[in-house]
Order: structure tokens, then C-alpha cells, then sequence
């Protein structure tokens, strides 16, 4: 008979604790009140992204750093460790509410500091789910905690050296909800709140009553903010989301996305159809995407926020892209600062982690009016154009129908480095829309004649100028690859990153779009 495994009080008294710690953390009311609400629990969170039996914790022992709080204070309000997520390894991280509220305390931040350190080490993802208290007062309140305190901590130093994600699951203040505007990708579940201060301090502060909906609900990031990339119905929706949006990434900006079982591009001739001749119709451009990539699978970011611009991650071929596409269905593709800032972020991401460029253009130019001009479009124009002139990854753009002025070249177009430019038959490329480049040329000549003679005239202007913007000109001295058939873009597309992933080695050029902020 086999003798039973040798025990020591010692070890059994430690296994007897840490069992405690996984299974009754903060108390057993506690968690029982987040199950009530149909919520789970922070080691639910973990345990429903990772790959089961796949999780490692660390600091399991950590405590409130006060002697006399360390009986009810197991794991600080922060519960973390290494795993893996689809068999390739993740740093995890979520606050625990039954714990002081998941609130930020001493050892719970250097729990998360030192996580965060080893993911680096490590070379692997980080992922957060954030519904945290925010800093744990009185604990933090008073000079002595400041003149120790490094603002934001660690992670606010980090450089896109390996993805970051945030999940916003709960009521979120201070670490967590800093997070998202350091995170690669955040989304945040309907229901769920994130604010840098809660409803409670600003009615102190400010005498203002607010709810944590109308504060920092889902939809107010989603659409007006812009703070988040993705919000979601469900708890489940979350994982999926952050399942999804790690497939598309490296495990760090030393490698390069893997790529997915690759499919034989063919043929779309439905594409030759899907975008209509006269210019003043719009269409969704999301159907044109799903004629080109894999699957017809768009993991879109920021759906609902810049929605004249559609910024999404995609494969071709099996290959991670992200594309930057016109969305004539809003405000006829033109760009706004709003879509200026989505760009502008959403590039950074893809060149620190080596996910290659594709454009689709179909714009007027940049919206006009004094409420953008207001809103910093000057700055946030030069911004997205000097990010594109920054890119080391390959970028492949196409003029699917016109694109007018500097929105031209922040779409890839001219000569702004793109390894592969072309047209689809139809193209108008220009300064301007002639329609206006008519009004504004020929101004004196127009308000002299009368309303139904102007509008003809008008017209046959506009068609003369349109003659000088069809794409075979600059494709006659290379300043367009070559004009293409719809049906064969995904082919095209395909056979180039076919060419120039292989070799692409993201050491040998590092990124300076890794360097920019986050918080785009």
C-alpha cells in the first residue's frame, strides 16, 4: 500500500489558510451579496477569462499593511497572479470587492505593482478587471502617504511593451479607472460606472448630484468621451471581448501577431457593386470590409465614438491588420477631431505591436465648421499626420471612391510611406471637392447669374474640374501603384503581407509610436 503524502502541521496550517483565503475571502455575506446581484466575484473574473487549472496567484498571503486590519483584510482588495488565455500566458489582475470595496490600499498597490513588473519580465499581456474604491481614505489621506506616493504608479510609466487591457465590471474610481487611459484596449460592461472621482465626492465638492450612470455609464464613454473602446451588454460579452482582442496581438512588441490558419483570398465581385457611382450616396463601408477580410470578422474599436471613421482589427490571410476605413454613412466621411483622436490612438497600438496598416478612403476632406475648428482640429489634424509619417509597419492604402485635401494623406495616400497605394476605377483624387472648388473659384462668375443658370453653371464647372481628379493621372508617373478591379482587393491585399510579414522583424526597428501616450 502506498503510504500517504508526509505532512508537517506547519505546511497543513498554510494550506488550511490559503484554502480560506480562495474560498471565503472578504466573508461569505460579502460574496453572497455579488452573487445576488448576478455579478461575480474577482476570482470569478479570473477564473471565467484564463484557460482552466492555468492560474498561478501571487501574493495570496498579502494584507491590509496595518497589523490590527490583517484578520479581515485577506488579499487587500486585490486578488492577481499568471495564467494563460487561449494556451498563451497572461498577467491577470481584479479588484475584490469584498474586500475594503476593492479600494487601493498599501499593499494591495505594491501587490499590483510587482505583477506588473513581472509581466514585463515576462513578456506576456496584463489584463485588469477594475472595480475598485478608488484610494482607501484615511489610508492615504495626509502628507506622510504623498511624500511616498509616485502619482500613478509603475504602470503609468510603461511604454506598449506588452499589450495592456481593461475591463470596467463595476462601480470604478482612482487605479482602475486610470488604467483604462493607459490600457491598449478597455471595455466596459452596460451597468458598470468609471469616473476619477465618485458622485459622492462632487456633491461634497461641488454641491452637483450626479448618478453613476450619467457620470461615467457605458454609453457616456462610448459616445461622448470616447474613453473606452468597446461597451458591452453582458459579463460574458466582456471576456469574449478581451479573448477577442488578444488574438490579434503579439504576447509583446518583440514579436510579431500570430497568424491565424490562413485562408486563399478569392475573388469578391460583389465589391465592384457595394459602393454606389453617384458620390452623394452614402453606404456602409463595414459592408465592403466584410468582402475583404477573413471571415468577414471585424473586431471594431470605438464603434460608436469619431463614427465617420471605422478603426477595427481584422485579419487577411490569416494576417493581424488593422484598417482605417471612411465610413460615408456619418457625416459623409469626412474627418472630425473626435475621428482625428480615434486614429491617431488606434495607430499607435498597431505599430507598437507590429499589426500592419490598411486604408480605405472615401472622403470629402475634413469636416468644416466653427465647432471643430473649436474643438483643436488644426492640432489634432497634425497629429494624425505626423503619427502616419511615424509608422514602421507596412501600410497598404486604397481610394475607394474620392479623397479630397489632407484627409488624402491621413488616409494613407501620396506619399506618406504607404508600400502598396491604389485606386479603384471611379477614384477622385484632389485638393478639393470640385463641387466646391467650383463655388470657390468661380464665385464672381456664378453670383452673376441667376438662381437656375447658376445651378447649371455650377455644375458643368464642377464636371470639368472632376476630369482632372480620376486616378489614371497620377497612376501615369507612379503617384498611384495601380488602379485595381474591386473583386481582387483582398488578393492583392494579401499576396503583399504575404511578402512582408515573413521578414518583418519589429527589433531591428523599434517603434516611436510606442513612446507616445496612451491616452489618445
Amino acid at each position: 500500500m502506498n503510504s500517504p503524502d508526509p505532512m508537517t502541521e506547519t505546511v497543513s496550517q498554510m494550506l488550511q489558510e490559503r484554502q480560506k483565503i480562495k474560498t471565503v475571502m472578504g466573508g461569505a455575506a460579502r460574496v453572497a451579496a455579488i452573487h445576488n446581484q448576478g455579478q461575480y466575484t474577482a476570482r470569478e473574473w479570473i477564473g471565467r477569462l484564463v484557460d482552466e487549472n492555468t492560474f498561478v496567484e501571487i501574493g495570496t498571503f498579502v494584507k491590509h499593511h496595518q497589523a490590527e486590519k490583517r484578520s479581515t483584510t485577506p488579499g487587500d482588495g486585490k486578488i492577481g497572479g499568471h495564467a494563460r488565455v487561449s494556451g498563451r500566458p497572461v498577467t491577470v489582475i481584479a479588484d475584490d470587492l469584498t474586500v475594503m470595496a476593492g479600494s487601493d490600499g498599501h499593499s494591495a498597490m505594491n501587490r499590483i505593482n510587482r505583477l506588473y513588473d513581472q509581466a514585463l519580465e515576462f513578456g506576456n499581456p496584463y489584463v485588469h478587471f477594475g472595480q475598485g474604491g478608488g484610494g482607501r481614505i484615511p489610508d492615504v489621506v495626509g502628507s506622510g502617504y504623498m511624500g511616498h506616493a509616485d502619482g500613478i504608479g509603475p504602470i503609468g510609466k510603461r511604454d506598449r511593451r506588452i499589450p495592456m487591457v481593461t475591463a470596467i465590471v463595476g462601480r470604478s474610481y482612482g487605479t482602475s479607472s486610470f488604467n483604462v487611459a493607459l490600457s491598449d484596449f478597455s471595455v466596459q460592461v452596460q451597468g458598470a460606472s468609471m469616473s476619477v472621482t465618485s458622485p459622492r465626492v462632487i456633491e461634497v465638492a461641488t454641491a452637483e448630484k450626479i448618478t453613476d450612470e450619467d457620470l461615467g455609464g457605458a454609453t457616456v464613454h462610448a459616445e461622448k468621451t470616447g474613453q473606452i473602446d468597446l461597451a458591452v451588454e453582458s459579463n460574458d460579452a466582456a471576456i469574449t471581448a478581451i479573448k477577442g482582442f488578444l488574438s490579434y496581438l503579439p504576447d509583446n512588441a518583440n514579436m510579431i501577431p500570430p497568424r491565424a490558419s490562413s485562408r486563399i483570398a478569392g475573388m469578391t465581385p460583389a465589391l465592384r457593386t457595394l459602393v454606389p457611382e453617384d458620390r452623394r450616396r452614402g453606404y456602409d463601408m463595414r459592408k465592403v470590409l466584410r468582402g475583404i477580410v477573413d471571415g468577414e470578422e471585424l473586431f471594431e474599436l470605438r464603434p460608436r465614438y469619431g463614427r465617420s471613421l471605422i478603426t477595427s482589427l481584422a485579419r487577411i490571410n490569416g494576417h493581424s491588420v488593422g484598417i482605417l476605413a471612411s465610413q460615408p454613412m456619418q457625416q459623409g466621411g469626412a474627418l472630425t477631431p473626435e475621428a482625428c483622436d480615434k486614429a491617431t490612438r488606434f495607430l499607435t497600438m498597431c505599430d507598437s505591436f507590429s499589426i500592419p496598416i490598411v486604408f480605405l478612403a472615401d472622403s470629402p476632406g475634413f469636416l468644416v465648421g466653427r465647432s471643430v475648428e473649436h474643438n483643436r482640429l488644426l492640432f489634432k489634424v497634425v497629429l494624425l499626420n505626423q503619427a502616419i509619417a511615424k509608422l514602421r509597419v507596412p501600410m497598404m492604402s486604397i481610394v475607394v471612391r474620392k479623397a479630397f485635401g489632407l484627409a488624402y494623406f491621413c488616409l494613407g495616400g501620396g506619399q506618406m510611406g504607404s508600400v502598396l497605394h491604389c485606386a479603384w476605377p471611379g477614384a477622385e483624387i484632389g485638393f478639393m471637392d470640385p463641387e466646391v472648388a467650383a463655388n470657390v473659384v468661380y464665385a464672381p462668375k456664378l453670383a452673376a447669374l441667376d438662381a437656375a443658370n447658376r445651378a447649371t453653371e455650377m455644375a458643368r464647372l464642377a464636371d470639368s474640374l472632376r476630369q482632372t481628379s480620376n486616378p489614371y493621372d497620377p497612376a501615369a508617373t507612379m503617384g498611384v501603384d495601380e488602379v485595381i478591379d474591386p473583386a481582387e482587393t483582398s488578393v492583392i491585399l494579401a499576396g503583399f503581407l504575404d511578402r512582408l510579414m515573413p521578414s518583418f522583424d519589429p527589433k531591428r526597428t523599434p517603434s516611436a509610436l510606442a513612446l507616445w501616450p496612451t491616452c489618445l
